[in-house]
């Protein structure tokens, strides 16, 4: 019965933030989402040691699990890019388009494209923004092919690229896996008592030269191959 309690509370957590939504402006709300982040992974025993500081740029991170948005909003409160379908998702919809997000339809070329212009226009700084790189999850302990996406918004914008490794040390904590869909893998973490820890490395802001997208993107995935490959090991036995 606990762990349906602990699912009780994470749903309070979002009907909370539904609410608040209505009438705090995106600057406060977003603050408001990183305390209720920093809350929700100190009660789940989610771990987080955070190495370094952030810089203003877009912020990229790997993408292991949908954990990782619970992480990177109580590392630093921010929009995002998110696909389409996120928008229609029970309570956290509302809750990501508040906290200022750049939709994208992956399988409509004419999005996509409008998603860049926009991403070319943005001011990282101003109205600082979460982007997975590669695109979707990848499974634990690896790092997939990334999107050009930010990479060419780095470059035709002057902004930097501030990245983050998130590392784990639970595979358990791999939502992706037995393709389980979202809300099934939520049931599944509270019911099977997932715990982790984290550890997440700023690295150095990646400036993207004219011309050097690609090669950016490359040596930025190698980089953080490393950490991966390095730190994120399962202490766990499972």
């Amino acid at each position: 019965m606990l762990w349906q309690l602990d699912a009780l509370h994470f749903l309070v957590v979002l009907v909370r933030l539904r609410f608040r939504a209505l009438w705090l402006s995106r600057e406060n709300f977003r603050r408001a989402v990183q305390n209720e982040a920093v809350g929700l992974a100190k009660r789940y025993k989610l771990e987080i040691y955070v190495h370094g500081e952030p810089r203003p740029g877009f912020l990229a991170a790997n993408h292991t699990s949908y954990t990782d948005a619970v992480v990177i909003e109580a590392l630093k409160g921010a929009g995002s890019v998110s696909k389409m379908e996120v928008k229609n998702y029970f309570l956290i919809g509302p809750i990501v388009e508040k906290v200022g997000t750049l939709w994208v339809r992956r399988d409509d070329r004419d999005s996509r494209v409008e998603a860049m212009q926009k991403l070319n226009a943005w001011n990282p700084v101003r109205d600082p923004i979460w982007i997975f790189p590669e695109g979707t999850t990848t499974p634990f302990g690896e790092i997939g092919e990334f999107k050009m996406g930010v990479f060419k918004a780095a470059e035709h914008s002057g902004h930097p690229i501030q990245p983050v490794v998130i590392c784990y040390n639970n595979p358990m904590i791999d939502w992706g896996r037995d393709n389980k869909k979202i809300f099934i893998s939520i049931v599944h973490f509270f019911s099977e008592k997932v715990r982790t820890s984290v550890r997440c490395f700023w690295l150095e802001p990646v400036v993207v030269g004219p011309g050097e997208a690609y090669s950016a993107a490359e040596k930025l995935r190698r980089k953080m191959r490393v950490y991966i490959r390095r730190f994120e090991r399962d202490e766990h036995g499972t």
